[in-house]
């Protein structure tokens, strides 16, 4: 697998992921353990490149227990946007 397809992969399967938290924060489910097992994920990456947008997405994430659920769920879609970026910067 080469290694551009496998970021891509690995930030394809994040967006998703992200919106699976959205979900659980709206059923009031595990949503912290989620969040814990993301952002323990995210700051493992010692193979992929860190772009400019990868601070920003972990900057956000780390934050969103502090959020009200109104901007917890604007925090998740510009999450996503930003995963969106670093997918557009591997193609």
């Amino acid at each position: 697998m080469e290694p551009n397809s496998f970021k891509i992969g690995f930030y394809n399967k994040l967006k998703n992921r992200l919106f699976g938290l959205l979900c659980e924060k709206e059923k009031n489910g595990a949503w912290e353990k989620f969040l814990d097992t993301i952002l323990i994920e995210l700051y493992g990456l010692n193979r992929l490149d860190k772009s400019i947008n990868y601070f920003p997405l972990i900057g956000k994430l780390s934050e969103l227990k502090y959020l009200n659920y109104e901007y917890f769920r604007k925090t998740i879609f510009e999450c996503m946007n930003l995963v969106e970026e670093l997918i557009k910067n591997e193609s």
